[in-house]
């Protein structure tokens, strides 16, 4: 049965009801009426009032039959439209991750069967695309490799040879920067494919995040030198977690990297690290330039900067926090962008602890 023909089907059974009560009521008038002409004669069934009649038929008769019609008209259009809202419900909890679980279907060849089949074909060719875009990803930047290699090596050489002139080495020097930002962004690009394909290898053992995150302060303290910016380690309360060791290290140095390429000259860094329940805690806020607020949901997306025309004086591929909020995903973490209320721009990482 179609959705249409389901739904008009049980308005069809609310109404007969609800005409049955009413004829009812009415038949039971007229044969209380018909028994007081019998018992009392014509005189008596004349004192009874026709429109008083109508009232009570309205009241006693009608009133119920109305409401038993918007209860279980109600109840009724509640569960025809129920695999509406499963089928929406299942949708709004469809992501990049599970593309390939399929919408599960009734079978009754009606609307909602079919509308089920549609979603299920176009999470298949969604699939199939970010399957492409992943593999591409990964191919391209493993065939990327090799040349880059061997044109980083060959540069090497040239700047190594006594014979090149000085002109030619500030030249071959800017190609060889270039060759080796190159071969940074490819990697990158190489580590997001496998993240987003499952292929990330991670060791997965206890880390002290407290010692990482003083190791992060001294490595930060270094970098922002030049800029005169005062770091401070707000709190330090011992936390472990599980992990691969190296990864969160990687993922912290993106963060401080980040505070410190967005922010100002003689500006401040805060760090702190806490146990909340059972998840450790880092945040990392830093004063710079404001995101707008256009950019700030968008602030995990690859190759996104802060300047829309993408010329900002600030180094960096734009692929530094993807790669880091791939690394918190893939230790069942989160990592959260926002913007205080004094302007100051703060990142929080959240991780499951491991033992004390």
């Amino acid at each position: 049965m179609t959705l249409r023909r389901r739904i008009l089907f049980y308005y069809a059974a609310t109404l007969s009801v609800s005409l049955v009560i009413v004829a009812f009521w009415s038949w039971f008038e007229f044969t209380e009426q018909k028994e007081v002409a019998l018992r009392g004669g014509v005189e008596a069934a004349s004192k009874h009032n026709p429109l008083v009649e109508t009232v009570e038929i309205i009241l006693l008769g009608g009133l119920p039959a109305l409401l038993l019609g918007i209860i279980g008209g109600s109840l009724l259009m509640r569960r025809a439209l129920r695999p509406i809202e499963e089928l929406t419900e299942v949708l709004e909890k469809t992501t990049t991750s599970n593309l390939a679980e399929p919408v599960a279907r009734s079978g009754n060849g009606d609307e909602i069967d079919r509308m089920s089949a549609v979603f299920n074909g176009m999470k298949e060719r969604l699939g199939a695309s970010f399957t492409q875009t992943r593999e591409f990803t990964l191919h391209a930047s493993h065939e990327l490799k090799t040349p880059l290699t061997i044109l980083h090596g060959t540069l090497e050489q040239m700047m190594a040879d006594s014979g090149t002139p000085a002109a030619h080495r500030e030249r071959i020097a800017s190609m060889l920067e270039e060759v080796q930002r190159l071969s940074g962004i490819v990697g990158q690009l190489a580590f997001l494919a496998k993240a987003d394909a499952g292929l990330l290898e991670t060791a997965h053992g206890p880390v002290a995040l407290h010692e990482l995150v003083r190791d992060l302060v001294e490595d930060v303290t270094l970098l922002s030198a030049a800029q005169n910016i005062s770091i401070t380690l707000d709190e330090c309360q011992p936390v472990q977690v599980s992990g691969d060791r190296m990864r969160l290290r990687q993922l912290l140095l993106i963060l401080g990297d980040n505070a410190v390429k967005h922010n100002h000259k003689n500006g401040s860094i805060a760090m702190a690290v806490r146990r909340d329940e059972d998840q450790a805690v880092f945040l990392i806020t830093n004063t710079g330039p404001v995101l707008p607020p256009e950019l700030r949901s968008r602030v995990f997306e690859r190759f996104l900067r802060g300047d829309p025309s993408h010329s900002s004086t600030v180094e960096g591929s734009g692929l530094g926090l993807s790669i880091a909020e791939s690394i918190a995903r893939s230790h069942h973490g989160t990592l959260i962008f926002e913007v205080l209320e004094d302007g100051r721009t703060r990142l929080t990482l959240r991780l499951p602890t491991g033992p004390k």
